[in-house]
């Protein structure tokens, strides 16, 4: 943080640092000049020794201008949410959330004060086996608009439950931890620990939900990396 340059190998050696089995993204790149044209989803699955799958909220730049993702991933630069896994990968998906559409960044805008939110967003959910269980797990990162983030947040949470097999639903919320439990009340939510901002977290906007025959063991922020978030732990097991 504050190198005004993207580190990938640093955002790399962090992510892999944590050594989990299963790592949920958010703000992913692939092919962008500013990320050095790299593929960061596949990037971390190398480093790690894993299964990645990258799924574009929007094609083109996030900073300038883009338009939403169709039918059809046609590839080149694009910035999404991703997956990251250790277990083999059985079967994955893509859900268009609500809101969102083709625009551009509004004139001066900043991570601080982007503007009004047209940005696409995207759930990606994948169903894992571990040791021959089914797991399904989903990542999203919502609107920081709070009644488009829980719009886009039923929407990802239906997707989740999409099938008979226990399921996670992780991300970037960009909400308080009061409004997704009221908005998903058939799902537990995991707690944890303030995760943004990094230099001093006063707020737990990344969170970890689950429902079916999958308990959580522990959750907890970890240490600061290159984000401008804390990255969320969690130890999960299954019956």
């Amino acid at each position: 943080m504050g190198s005004g340059r993207v580190d990938v190998d640093a955002a790399l050696a962090g992510v892999a640092a944590l050594d989990c089995d299963v790592v949920a993204l958010q703000e992913v790149d692939r092919a962008q000049p500013r990320s050095g044209g790299i593929d960061q989803t596949a990037a971390l699955a190398a480093r790690v020794g894993g299964h990645g799958i990258f799924a574009p909220a929007l094609l083109g730049s996030p900073d300038t201008s883009w338009t939403a993702v169709g039918a059809a991933d046609p590839g080149g630069p694009a910035y999404g949410v991703g997956l990251v896994s250790r277990y083999p990968v059985v079967a994955w998906a893509s859900q268009v959330l609500p809101g969102g559409g083709d625009g551009e960044r509004a004139p001066g805008a900043s991570p601080q004060n982007p503007g009004w939110d047209h940005e696409p967003r995207v759930a990606l959910s994948a169903t894992l086996d571990v040791g021959g269980r089914a797991v399904r797990v989903t990542t999203t990162h919502l609107s920081y608009l709070p009644w488009r983030g829980v719009a886009q947040l039923r929407a990802a949470a239906s997707a989740a439950a999409d099938g008979a097999e226990p399921a996670v639903l992780v991300g970037d919320l960009n909400l308080p931890v009061w409004p997704v439990r009221l908005a998903l009340p058939t799902w537990r939510h995991a707690g944890g620990a303030p995760t943004y901002p990094a230099w001093n977290p006063r707020v737990q906007v990344d969170q970890l939900l689950v429902r079916g025959a999958i308990a959580v063991r522990e959750v907890t922020a970890g240490a600061r990396t290159t984000s401008d978030h804390l990255p969320l732990v969690a130890t999960l097991t299954l019956p």
